[in-house]
């Protein structure tokens, strides 16, 4: 009986050392990785197929319904001066519309005084680049007076990034691999990427840009640039 009593107690003395361990295997840190980073890029050269235009009307009344009305009545004239220009309908976005009161503070107390109200409603309009010119004389005439911008891109852009992505991730590679050369360590797993990316341009209009003036807007596309910068950990082996 005595050798039972003993036998338990060891067991009970095992099994306490064993939480113990496991309690403090529970508590040890991770392992710290060692990384190397280095930044790599990659750009291309493409002639943009597509082009967006934003634009719309502003009108400004008395009352708001006034302005609204008037807002809304040049609006439908501006699409359906699009749409006669060669612009599909599902190529046309509303991309704002404001409504706000106007006042006046040149009073000589700086008071503001209301005067009226103002709505402004734009579009983003998507058209084939050879397209802009007439689309900005046609909404132009049809009433428009905001002209805001115009980007040009390409229609395969997310594959043109794939491509550039992965180029600019070889090219840090190649850097980090650089920076190793007569030391014994190697490049593991990738740790974390972090992309900036620009272009393409965006053209802006000015008071009298991009359809102010009335005469027939010349617009050249030229060439445009998609470009990334990465900044690459790679695991030190």
């Amino acid at each position: 009986m005595k050798h039972e009593g003993l036998i338990v107690g060891l067991l009970v003395v095992a099994v306490a050392c064993s939480a113990a361990t496991l309690a403090l295997g529970i508590a040890r840190p991770a392992r710290q990785l060692r990384v190397v980073a280095a930044t790599g890029t990659a750009q291309k050269s493409f002639v943009p197929d597509t082009a967006d235009l934003d634009l719309g009307v502003q009108t400004d009344a008395p009352e708001v319904q006034k302005a609204q009305q008037d807002n809304s009545t040049v609006m439908n004239n501006i699409l359906a001066a699009l749409k006669a220009a060669g612009v599909k309908s599902e190529d046309i976005q509303t991309s704002s519309f404001y409504v706000n009161q106007n006042f006046d503070y040149s009073n000589v107390k700086g008071q503001s005084i209301p005067t009226g109200w103002r709505v402004s409603n734009t579009v983003t309009v998507r058209v084939k680049p050879e397209l802009v010119s007439a689309v900005i004389d046609a909404a132009s005439k049809a009433g428009a007076n905001i002209f805001n911008s115009i980007s040009f891109d390409i229609s395969n852009r997310e594959e043109l990034k794939a491509g550039l992505m992965k180029e600019a991730v070889a090219n840090a590679r190649a850097k980090a691999l650089g920076t190793l050369e007569g030391t014994t360590h190697t490049l593991g797993d990738v740790v974390s990427i972090a992309a900036d990316w620009s272009g393409p341009s965006v053209v802006y209009g000015g008071a009298e840009g991009l359809g102010g003036n009335a005469g027939y807007v010349p617009v050249e596309t030229g060439t445009n640039v998609l470009s990334v910068s990465v900044s690459v950990s790679f695991e030190l082996d």
